[in-house]
């Protein structure tokens, strides 16, 4: 802080001998020019200084907190089928990406996750489609206690994000509910709410079901936070958070 403090009083000493001399008139407007980014620079500096003295302690790390499954040890979802519904697949990508990757592998990349804890809580777990495989939506319609379609959407406009819980039926609706909840806890965007549309994935079943867009792929952040690792696991916490939560 020393060195800041006569920086501070250098540039003062600077300014003033300035206005004790005759100077050309066009040096003026230079000069403020010039003062005004050292006084930004100092100030900046300044910052700097104080959040590092702020955060410098012994007590203080910053470590990459990687998912642990095993965590949810302790919870069960024994005699429970959830149906995991990954949108799209085979020759049906799904919506494009500003990195490349496709929606259906992102989404199945995530149901593999989810799937994972779920089945290690006991819950068997069917998927609507495999790896690479196309499905119709009429393939879709598969029976269970709990459904979970998962998608990602994309727009013309790049800078619309966030994720959105679908619903058809009354009966699907707390499900929905809990399910945006339990997301908005997790995830780094825009909760866009939860909402009652006519996808067939959800109205052609007659029981909860629900459709989750969990972001968009058209938008850069979006789409780099869902291609992610650490996050697709996020979002599969935030799933089995979701479905433990409506069941108990």
């Amino acid at each position: 802080m020393n060195s800041v403090r006569k920086g501070a009083d250098g540039f003062v000493q600077t300014f003033i001998r300035f206005l004790k001399n005759r100077k050309p008139a066009y040096l003026i407007p230079l000069f403020f020019i010039l003062s005004a980014v050292a006084v930004i620079s100092i100030v900046y500096f300044m910052f700097l200084t104080v959040s590092a003295l702020a955060g410098g302690g012994d007590d203080e790390e910053w470590t990459y907190v990687a998912m642990d499954f095993d965590q949810e040890a302790d919870i069960s979802f024994d005699g429970e089928t959830i149906i995991i519904d990954p949108g799209h697949g085979g020759r049906d990508p799904g919506a494009p990406s500003v990195s490349g990757k496709t929606e259906a592998e992102i989404v199945y990349s995530i149901a593999l996750k989810t799937a994972e804890t779920l089945e290690a809580a006991g819950a068997d777990v069917e998927f609507t489609r495999g790896q690479d495989e196309y499905a119709s939506l009429d393939d879709r319609e598969v029976q269970g206690d709990l459904f979970i379609s998962l998608h990602s959407d994309a727009m013309n406009d790049a800078s619309i994000t966030g994720f959105t819980t679908y619903y058809t039926y009354e009966y699907q609706r707390e499900f929905a509910e809990t399910m945006n909840t339990a997301l908005d806890g997790y995830s780094k965007f825009r909760n866009r709410g939860t909402h009652q549309s006519n996808y067939q994935v959800t109205w052609q079943l007659d029981y909860p079901a629900v459709l989750i867009e969990l972001g968009y792929l058209s938008n850069e952040i979006d789409d780099r936070l869902l291609s992610d690792e650490a996050y697709q696991d996020l979002m599969a916490r935030a799933i089995v958070e979701g479905i433990h939560d409506y069941l108990y």
